[in-house]
């Protein structure tokens, strides 16, 4: 009965540690395959990643440079000709200077913007407030 009761024993205590731990997040990663930059000048709202029907925008990062003193940059999401269509503000306003770019960059998307069924397609657009700052992104799109 003794060794009945062992076998039980580690049966079960084996079982429990053997289990899978709960996935919190996607199951799957996406991993950015594609570049897209935007040299200086425009002070404008500018398109740097145009949606795809049947696509969304997956961001990693960016790098964000100024050769000027000081300057600041908007990221803003939207559809149609310079994200003119629904506009949202996915970054405010933020300062980078000659000294300190901005820059948030990883291996793997933590960003979508969109989903294949977003109709229109939504844009990654940026607003610089001086024209000496260029954009750096990282991205896959499907």
């Amino acid at each position: 009965m003794r060794r009945l009761l062992y076998a039980l024993f580690v049966v079960l205590t084996s079982a429990s540690a053997s289990a899978q731990p709960t996935i919190i997040g996607p199951a799957q990663t996406a991993i950015c395959n594609q570049i897209a930059g935007l040299a200086v000048g425009p002070t404008t709202i500018t398109t740097v990643i145009a949606g795809k029907a049947g696509q969304a925008i997956f961001l990693c990062g960016w790098h964000i440079t100024n050769t000027g003193a000081t300057g600041t940059f908007t990221l803003t999401v939207g559809s149609g000709a310079n994200c003119a269509g629904s506009p949202v503000v996915i970054v405010p306003a933020a300062n980078v200077t000659n000294t300190a770019p901005s820059a948030d960059h990883v291996e793997y998307a933590t960003t979508q913007i969109g989903s294949p069924t977003t109709s229109p397609p939504l844009s990654l657009c940026v607003t610089s407030s001086v024209a000496t700052i260029a954009y750096i992104f990282w991205f896959s799109q499907f």
